[in-house]
């Protein structure tokens, strides 16, 4: 069965009890949307929360079928169990769990929603530092059908700061994000980075930002600010040249190989070898 989630490219934070930014939801071109029961809410809307994110579940028609998935609060909290309960019976086929520390905590979750009758898929987010330790075995739980890497968490568990004082990113995330993305590679799970900036309207930055992000191997990114969402979707895609690229490196290399020979060289003198034929597969099954 394919996994819907290998093809998100931006997942964004909807403001489930900001009416003025819901209504526009519609119009933002990600491709899934988490509904936040979390971070998002303050401690007295919690209960109305709940049942906007409710009615949102019964009600895809509202994203036009694109893929949505609930964020309750964790179990330790006194909002944790009735939120996944609800948003379970509700129809929910995939919830989020946040802070993830270990696969004790996917299957923590699946109990509550096995006791609704249901039985999702989860996104598991990696953000604290036994999340980072615990990655392979939390990403390699068969329930779990993406990941998100939450800096912002992880940086405040740890101890070290976000940014550098020129506003870089912190180069100790450097570890936690490819322990991330490698475990989610052997586990054939996607994983979504976020690109934090001290600027958030500072696009060009972001955008620079975003693109580090794929550079390291995360599928997709994250987002909470709307214009961040089409840098995302950019940077996510093939270019047309990409795919012209792509289509040419397959026909040669399969040429090749039905030739005999072990690797060929492109017309700009590159060396085209099997990882490049697997990379310009991959963008291929990315393109749009």
């Amino acid at each position: 069965m394919t996994n819907p989630w290998k093809s998100v490219r931006c997942l964004f934070e909807s403001p489930i009890l900001d009416d003025r930014k819901w209504a526009r939801l519609p119009d933002i071109p990600a491709d899934a949307f988490i509904l936040d029961l979390e971070d998002a809410v303050p401690l007295d809307g919690k209960e109305r929360a709940r049942g906007l994110v409710v009615e949102a579940v019964q009600d895809p028609s509202y994203f036009a079928g694109r893929l949505t998935v609930p964020r309750p609060n964790p179990l330790s909290t006194r909002w944790g169990r009735d939120d996944v309960l609800a948003v379970t019976a509700a129809g929910a086929q995939t919830l989020m769990i946040a802070k993830v520390d270990s696969a004790r905590d996917i299957d923590d979750v699946r109990e509550v929603c096995l006791e609704a009758g249901r039985d999702p898929t989860f996104v598991a987010s990696i953000e604290s530092a036994l999340g980072v330790l615990n990655a392979r075995e939390i990403l390699a739980h068969p329930s779990v059908v993406a990941a998100t890497f939450g800096p912002g968490d992880l940086h405040v568990d740890v101890g070290m700061s976000l940014y550098e004082p020129d506003g870089s990113e912190n180069p100790g995330l450097l570890y936690p994000k490819v322990a991330t993305i490698l475990a989610g590679v052997a586990a054939n799970v996607p994983v979504l980075g976020i690109a934090f900036a001290p600027n958030l309207k500072d696009l060009v930055d972001v955008g620079a930002r975003i693109a580090a992000e794929k550079r390291l191997g995360f599928s997709g990114c994250c987002a909470f600010y709307p214009p961040h969402v089409s840098l995302i979707n950019a940077a996510f895609t093939p270019s047309e040249a990409d795919v012209a690229h792509a289509h040419e490196v397959i026909q040669l290399y399969e040429a090749a190989v039905a030739d005999g020979k072990p690797a060929v060289q492109l017309s700009s003198g590159e060396a085209l070898l099997m990882h490049q034929y697997k990379e310009a597969q991959t963008t291929l099954a990315r393109a749009r």
